[in-house]
């Protein structure tokens, strides 16, 4: 792939209605802020929902025959739309699986589709007798070769290079980057850089109309990030990096993988008072007197675990016979009970210091966005709306 030029077709005037200022992102971004009750509830698996509805399962470019195919441009909405009515305030574009890894080789081939599949998110959430979207498109960036396998990611200007285009091509549609289903910390670098690399040289962008990011990593099964590095480590490292390349980044999640795994890892992150200096609404107090240094900006915590039986480290979707089996466990009342209504309220009151940790805090670390992945649905989503609101109160 050559570098895409990000100069031939992007409008980057505050007039432009595809590049607005982002109205209800930055309200929802307030409302999060002002409590730690506060959630946005995501999405659930919109490949799993698109092959419920007739979508062919294609073993090599997966979900991404719903954009490539036009036929089935209406069945993408008709997802969309399910997760909204059940009570998403964000829906993520079908464009995980447009990717080289698949076949999909074509720079300008890439740029075009995402963005096929960002206009079809755009008109769903934008009602056609209001200007007013009713939920935000979260502009989703996968893996470039293969899901959970840190061993096949790109070197890291082939990388940077391939997402170029996809970011490119998601901008004028979506309201926040998703760098999802990352397997280590170097994929979800070549992410952010791609996208500062888009926004410096369009330098004349207005910071109002820079579009956030989301990274989500995948976790194994003792709740590390896929190439085993502890979330406790990779996080910091990605904020700073973050921050030093001028991308606003907002929130990290955990996704696709098993929610027991996110459960590990969001202990791991309640254990650690060093990463709750990243982090909003801790609840806590110092167990020392000692003021907790400045930084780069808070981030918000995320989760949302797919239905699918473990993985083995070796899976590749070509080279699978068939669509991962599904959980039997992991009803939409279980999905709540077992482990989200565990993530949303972390474990009050827990001690997470003791005498020779003059550093610690002790609190509770409440996750805050919320949904689902592969095989969780509409009928989750439902449940998750209708607990969340009663566990509020």
């Amino acid at each position: 792939m050559n570098a895409p030029d990000d100069s031939d077709s992007i409008d980057v005037s505050e007039s432009s209605p595809r590049n607005r200022i982002n109205v209800l992102l930055r309200n929802h971004l307030k409302r999060l802020q002002s409590s730690p009750t506060e959630t946005l509830l995501l999405d659930g698996g919109t490949g799993e929902e698109l092959f419920l509805r007739g979508v062919p399962d294609d073993r090599k470019i997966w979900s991404a025959t719903a954009i490539v195919n036009a036929r089935y441009h209406s069945v993408v909405e008709d997802v969309h739309k399910s997760f909204i009515d059940a009570g998403s305030q964000a829906i993520t574009t079908n464009s995980y699986g447009i990717t080289p890894g698949v076949g999909f080789t074509d720079g300008e081939e890439v740029k075009r589709l995402v963005g096929v599949a960002g206009s079809l998110a755009r008109r769903v959430v934008t009602p056609p007798t209001s200007s007013h979207p009713v939920a935000l498109v979260l502009g989703s960036l996968g893996p470039q070769v293969e899901s959970y396998r840190p061993d096949m990611i790109l070197k890291h200007d082939d990388g940077v290079r391939a997402y170029q285009y996809a970011v490119q091509g998601l901008y004028p549609y979506i309201d926040v980057y998703l760098a999802e289903t990352m397997s280590c910390l170097e994929e979800a670098v070549q992410a952010t850089d791609a996208i500062s690399k888009f926004y410096t040289e369009l330098n004349d962008l207005n910071e109002s109309l820079k579009h956030p990011l989301l990274v989500s990593f995948t976790l194994d099964r003792d709740g590390n990030i896929r190439d085993g590095e502890p979330v406790v480590e990779a996080v910091p490292k990605l904020i700073r990096y973050a921050h030093d390349k001028k991308v606003e980044l907002i929130g990290v999640l955990f996704n696709c993988c098993e929610p027991e795994s996110i459960t590990k890892a969001l202990e791991e992150i309640r254990r650690d008072p060093h990463m709750h200096r990243h982090l909003h609404h801790q609840l806590m107090q110092p167990c020392s007197t000692q003021a907790l240094e400045d930084g780069p900006p808070k981030i918000y915590l995320g989760a949302y675990a797919n239905k699918l039986a473990p993985v083995d480290p070796k899976w590749t979707l070509e080279s699978s016979e068939g669509a991962q089996a599904m959980r039997a466990d992991l009803s939409p009342e279980k999905y709540w009970d077992g482990f989200v209504k565990q993530w949303r309220n972390g474990n009050a009151g827990a001690e997470v210091c003791d005498n020779s940790n003059r550093d610690g805090v002790s609190g509770i670390i409440g996750v805050q966005l919320i949904g689902g992945c592969c095989g969780i649905g509409p009928s989750h989503i439902s449940v998750l709306k209708r607990r969340l609101r009663e566990n509020n109160g």
